[in-house]
């Protein structure tokens, strides 16, 4: 150790410093982890992809201050109710407490005002038309027992009600066989069904090895449905109930058991089964099949099915999984955020503006559309969708559904965002008072969005004919689609109003859903196809109608077709020389009769309506064009329901407007077609004059169709579209689309070495994620409210 001693320093800081220190300490630390932020924020910048703007915005629904093509409000429909609760006549009781042989309200629905009162309101600043509701009653209570229709406003708060009494409905009252078949009817007919099937719990469970009777979901069970119409001639009410295995996909596992119940009168133990068929024989009576099956006194089945082999109907994957491996397809998305705007029922895009609404018994309806500013109908939207089927059974060869009956509306049910719209739809809900005593509320039944049809709208390349080119000019086809999809019983028809930019609506139906499938009975092959052990689907012919009342320059319009001919005609230009060729004429239409379309491919023409005191800068009519791109001849004139379907006989037919034609056909159809309450025939008996006067253009569009093993399980989209177009013709003075943004111009540098490109402001390129609805919010119930 050495001789200096080892001394121990303290160093002494100040407060002051020290507290220096531990701030720079700090600061150092803070600044250190918000430049590790930001290093972390560039690297996920860097690596996802930022989320698209919204765009236009969606507003919902003011039920405070509904608009004059807005649906009833819940409050509005409740309102109607209890009004008409509280009178002393008719004295209605509520539904939940009503049976047959009472009074009660079957439906409450939008009655909207004349047209011409409407557009007073919309072009000549009048106030808005008082809002009324449109009730639909059942009269039990009366003898006879009749259906009435009343109105009842002013809406919210009503103080009147009137008797219709409408000048389009042939028989009045309305007859009680005519009525749709309710709840509280159910109730009775399946109660009726439960006691006859107890007897038949042997036949059930050795044919089929399964049951209907007290059932319960633990157990192999059968399901029965009805058909329509309800018997064979006017004034029946005789329903058959056809059987089927419970399973995902039933429509396709019939069971050769149908059960004919009548149902006629209001005495409902009256009510009784008249024909039950097995196996493609007839007894009057359940006791009677009992007995002879039995005695083995006839042909028994023995079709029971191995649950894995009842798959076939289902949607669950199977098959080869050799082409397929799991992954997302395409998805769409807005780069620049929505391009269309919602105000509650109330659109606009890019030039077009309209209103939709959804009525309980036709379906969605679109109101007031004007393009650039000019109306160019007042109202688009489908009147029925009917199927008529052939078969040689009981059921099958007598089933002919008239699906506006059944309501088109409240069977247009909540939709699956990425499946039946984009998940970047906007989706509107609707609400429907029928079959119930309160509203019921339809979650996101109807969508709203913009489609890139993934092809020009229009195009060209100009080749110099050297290899190169001068120019080329496009445009992306981008359109909006309003969308709903009807359910009605075993089919789903996706209907679509599409507006293009180029002043183009479309008027489309979409087939998808079950086929009705019937027991493959011998007698029943020329009717059919067989997709399954003892299943054939029928041969049947889809019919849709729709409605058009287009405004073409104003109300006043005249329709025109250019009938298109040959001649055979010297060439002028030559020494005895002929060519033949194609040339038009204008033909003015003059009265209702001679503006039917009977389609005939010998005799071509162009279908016009336009306004005779509108020209473009030509001296061309500003006319638009139906151009009809589903016409399918009705095969079933003769039928004995046919005055029920009258409409159907011509793919086009024109009348002049009447507020009391609003409708081509009525949910009483159905249960009476032989003897109907709506005949379209009387739209034309009159042959009103056309010319120069508001138009409404009826359109039917249509199809046969003969199934095939693909159309297990489902019938597909592909092939199955049906759609009409309403297309501009000289309205403009130019194809209007010029006027967009978006289209691309190219023409080439000097050796084809660089490029001129215009996109005229439009960015190019994207570098956006938008967020989608997904299947996980599906509720798929309509809960009362």
């Amino acid at each position: 150790m050495s001789g200096k001693m080892a001394v121990d320093r303290e160093v002494t800081v100040s407060k002051n410093v020290w507290k220096t220190v531990r701030v720079v300490a700090i600061a150092g630390v803070v600044l250190a982890a918000i430049l590790l932020i930001a290093l972390i924020v560039i690297l996920i910048d860097q690596t996802f992809l930022p989320v698209c703007p919204k765009g236009q915005t969606i507003k919902p629904r003011n039920y405070e201050k509904p608009g004059v093509f807005d649906d009833l409000t819940p409050r509005e429909m409740k309102a109607a109710r209890d009004f008409l609760l509280s009178l002393e006549s008719p004295a209605l009781k509520r539904q939940e407490h009503a049976s047959i042989n009472s009074s009660y309200i079957y439906m409450i629905d939008l009655h909207i005002t004349l047209k011409s009162a409407v557009l007073q309101y919309l072009d000549g600043g009048h106030r808005q038309p008082e809002r009324t509701a449109k009730a639909i009653v059942y009269r039990g209570d009366l003898d006879p027992p009749r259906v009435e229709e009343y109105l009842v406003g002013p809406l919210p708060n009503p103080n009147y009600h009137v008797l219709i009494r409408d000048p389009a409905y042939r028989r009045l009252p309305i007859p009680w066989t005519s009525r749709p078949v309710d709840q509280i009817e159910y109730k009775h007919l399946y109660g009726i069904l439960e006691k006859a099937t107890e007897k038949l719990y042997t036949v059930f469970r050795e044919s089929y090895g399964m049951h209907y009777h007290n059932c319960t979901k633990d157990e192999a069970c059968m399901a029965f449905f009805d058909v329509a119409p309800r018997g064979l001639e006017s004034g029946e009410r005789k329903s058959w109930f056809w059987g089927f295995r419970k399973v995902e996909g039933f429509y396709s596992h019939p069971l050769g058991i149908e059960i004919q119940i009548e149902h006629e009168g209001t005495d409902v133990s009256e009510w009784r089964v008249v024909r039950v068929i097995y196996n493609g024989q007839m007894y009057y009576s359940i006791e009677k099949l009992v007995e002879q099956y039995t005695l083995n006194r006839l042909r028994k089945l023995d079709i029971k099915v191995d649950p894995y082999d009842q798959q076939y109907s289902s949607f669950e994957r199977r098959g080869p999984k050799d082409y397929d491996a799991p992954g997302r397809g395409p998805r769409f998305y807005e780069p620049d955020g929505r391009r269309y705007s919602v105000d509650g029922q109330h659109v606009q895009y890019v030039g077009w503006n309209f209103n939709f609404r959804m009525r309980t018994s036709t379906g969605l309806q679109i109101f007031d559309v004007r393009f650039q500013g000019e109306r160019i109908a007042y109202e688009l939207s489908l009147q029925e969708a009917a199927v008529f089927y052939s078969g040689y059974g009981a059921v099958s060869g007598s089933t002919n559904y008239f699906d506006t009956s059944w309501l088109l509306g409240a069977s247009s049910y909540e939709l699956v965002p990425g499946v039946d719209c984009p998940g970047t739809a906007s989706f509107h809900d609707s609400h429907h008072f029928v079959n119930s005593g309160q509203p019921k509320y339809y979650k996101n039944s109807i969508c709203v969005f913009e489609q890139n049809s993934g092809m020009p709208l229009r195009r060209h390349y100009s080749s110099d004919f050297q290899g190169g080119y001068s120019n080329y000019g496009g445009l992306v086809d981008h359109f909006l689609v309003v969308r709903t999809i009807l359910n009605v019983w075993n089919y789903d028809y996706l209907i679509d109003y599409i507006f293009h930019l180029n002043g183009v609506i479309e008027l489309k139906v979409s087939a998808t859903g079950y086929v009705q499938t019937t027991f493959a009975l011998a007698h029943e092959k020329p009717y059919g196809t067989i997709v399954e052990n003892n299943v054939l689907a029928n041969l049947h012919q889809h019919m849709f109608h729709f409605k058009a009342d287009l405004d073409i320059g104003g109300r006043e319009n005249r329709y025109s077709t250019l009938d298109i001919s040959k001649e055979t005609v010297r060439i002028p230009w030559y020494v005895e020389r002929n060519k033949t060729q194609l040339k038009f004429e204008k033909v003015l239409k003059e009265k209702e009769m001679d503006a039917i379309l009977e389609f005939s491919f010998d005799h071509p023409k162009y279908h016009l309506f336009y306004n005779q005191n509108t020209r473009n800068k030509f001296d061309y009519h500003r006319a638009y064009r139906v151009q009809h791109g589903a016409m399918s001849k009705f095969h079933l004139e003769e039928a004995a329901f046919m005055r029920a379907a009258n409409w159907a006989r011509y793919q086009m037919a024109v009348t002049k407007h009447k507020d009391t034609e609003d409708v081509s056909t009525t949910i009483y159809a159905q249960n009476d077609p032989f003897d109907p309450v709506l005949d379209f025939h009387t739209f034309l008996d009159n042959n009103d004059k056309l010319v120069d006067e508001d138009l409404v253009v009826w359109l039917t569009a249509g199809v046969v169709h003969i199934p095939h093993s693909e159309d297990i399980p489902a019938t597909a989209t592909p092939g199955n579209s049906y759609t009409i177009y309403l297309r501009p013709y000289n309205f403009f003075q130019t194809c209007p689309s010029v006027s967009l943004s978006e289209a691309v111009h190219i023409t080439p540098g000097n050796n084809f070495d660089t490029l001129h490109v215009k996109t005229f402001g439009t960015k190019q390129g994207s570098r956006c994620f938008q967020k989608e609805e997904n299947y996980e919010e599906f509720n798929g119930t309509t809960p009362l409210i």
